[in-house]
């Protein structure tokens, strides 16, 4: 059997993560085409659920930062947290500036509060908040990176989270524009994180590479961790959209 060298299977991992059917999912089509019974009400409910999973996503970095072993992998994940508290560059902030998003709509803006102001301009707010789905899918996150090794967890948020999410993003972004009156700016939180998120996905990658190289052994806790983390994300659409096709 022909071994692969370890950028290659890092990239052949990736190729499955943007295949796999949490960023396919029927539930994101009919947001985006709006046809779901309540098209609105529907992005109103995902605002209310996924607030609950995004807001621990802090948790998330912290959990997985402490699973690493080299200070320069774990600065990777310190300056994506950095991010999180809404500390954005001034490399960054020109990169994004160019896109057409302000800075001062996100400079100093911790991402929770980002998608707080989402909330607000969709009419998320007053919506009843359960979270009960989304809390399913945090806890069993936690659980899982609490209990991997450095690989796993690595594949977990960077292979199965931070580098797939602009593919998650897309449809909600279009289903915003197309049903909403929600402006760019109160939306930002999902253009934002398409863009950066794109970045660190990267500079995980490169992480996972390094651990391949180290103990080819990482690649199947890699992978493992990965299809975990995504496997969750497609129970959540699976849920949301029962969920909304039986209201």
């Amino acid at each position: 059997m022909n071994v692969l060298p370890p950028p290659t299977r890092v990239a052949f991992l990736l190729g499955e993560a943007e295949a796999h059917r949490a960023l396919h999912h029927p539930y994101l089509k009919a947001l985006k085409e709006g046809s779901l019974p309540d098209a609105v009400g529907a992005l109103q409910r995902f605002a209310a659920e996924y607030a609950v999973y995004t807001k621990s996503f802090q948790n998330y970095l912290l959990i997985c930062m402490s699973k690493l072993e080299e200070q320069r992998h774990r600065s990777i994940l310190l300056e994506n947290l950095c991010e999180e508290s809404g500390k954005i560059d001034e490399e960054e902030l020109a990169e994004i500036a160019e896109l057409g998003i302000a800075p001062e709509w996100v400079q100093d803006v911790p991402h929770p509060e980002l998608f707080s102001r989402f909330r607000e301009a969709i009419g998320s707010v007053d919506a009843p908040e359960t979270g009960e789905v989304a809390q399913v899918w945090k806890e069993l996150f936690i659980a899982q990176l609490t209990q991997a090794g450095a690989a796993e967890a690595l594949g977990a948020l960077g292979l199965g989270t931070e580098s797939i999410v602009k593919f998650f993003y897309r449809p909600l972004m279009e289903a915003i524009k197309a049903h909403t009156s929600v402006s760019r700016r109160d939306a930002v939180f999902f253009e934002l994180h398409a863009e950066l998120d794109d970045e660190h996905g990267e500079l995980m990658l490169q992480i996972a590479e390094d651990l391949i190289a180290e103990d080819p052994a990482n690649f199947e806790a890699m992978k493992k961790g990965m299809r975990k983390a995504l496997g969750l994300r497609s129970l959540f659409c699976d849920r949301m959209l029962d969920m909304e096709m039986n209201r």
